[in-house]
């Protein structure tokens, strides 16, 4: 009985090991995505930084949501876009057509 317990305890270390292994190699491969997940929204986040700030900036000025300042901003926008050769010929009337 000895030599059959001491096989099955020798079978029982093997699985065991089999099974660390197995999960530090998958656990390798969670740490890895976890680490793309986090340079990913890093990423994402450094690119909507300067969308954060100009929104804190409108939470700063109480003029910044007005209906004035959006119709200023959208003719500096339009005065900011390229145009045709039409369009500088003609002026604005034929733009809106």
């Amino acid at each position: 009985m000895s030599e059959e317990l001491s096989a099955r305890l020798r079978r029982v270390e093997q699985q065991v090991r089999v099974f660390k292994e197995l999960h530090q190699s998958e656990l390798q491969i969670i740490l890895d995505e976890l680490t793309d997940i986090v340079q990913q929204v890093d990423a994402e986040k450094a690119a909507a930084s300067p969308q954060a700030q100009t929104s804190e900036a409108d939470a700063a000025d109480p003029a910044a949501s007005s209906p004035k300042r959006a119709k200023w901003l959208a003719e500096q926008a339009n005065k900011a876009a390229p145009r045709s050769r039409r369009e500088l010929l003609f002026g604005e009337h034929d733009r809106e057509t």
